[in-house]
């Protein structure tokens, strides 16, 4: 039974440049860190995966969490954007964008967005009380 999209979107209008917010806005390993999300183990590969993609994991409560990560699309300092294909755990995929414009002030205006299919019921009570702690 397929489960629906979640999409979440937050909104923020900044003091800083999008250049100077970059090096911040960026650091997805600090993101991850600062909301507690558990250290990423990239796997290696026999072989290589098609178009760079890469396989990593993490384990939450004693539960194994695996996905396949295509590249992060990077364009500095306006955007980045990833999108992960879930094998193991209660999420089948998971997209996330961040925008940042330049505002007339000099500051910026920072969008970011994520979108979470659940691949299982635990994933559709997860996905939003996990959203919840990290937004």
């Amino acid at each position: 039974m397929p489960y629906r999209e979640f999409h979440y979107l937050w909104e923020y209008d900044l003091k800083a440049s999008p250049e100077k917010l970059w090096p911040f806005v960026s650091d997805t390993n600090r993101f991850n860190r600062d909301t507690n999300v558990p250290a990423l183990e990239v796997q290696p590969e026999k072989q290589r995966l098609r178009n760079a993609r890469r396989r990593a994991r993490f384990s939450i409560f004693g539960m194994p969490v695996q996905w396949e990560e295509q590249p992060f699309e990077w364009v500095r300092p306006t955007r980045f954007g990833v999108k992960r294909t879930y094998s193991k755990g209660p999420i089948a995929e998971l997209r996330a964008l961040a925008v940042l414009s330049s505002k007339s002030d000099g500051g910026t205006r920072f969008i970011y967005e994520v979108w979470a299919r659940p691949k299982s019921f635990f994933g559709l009570i997860t996905i939003p009380v996990a959203t919840d702690s990290h937004g």
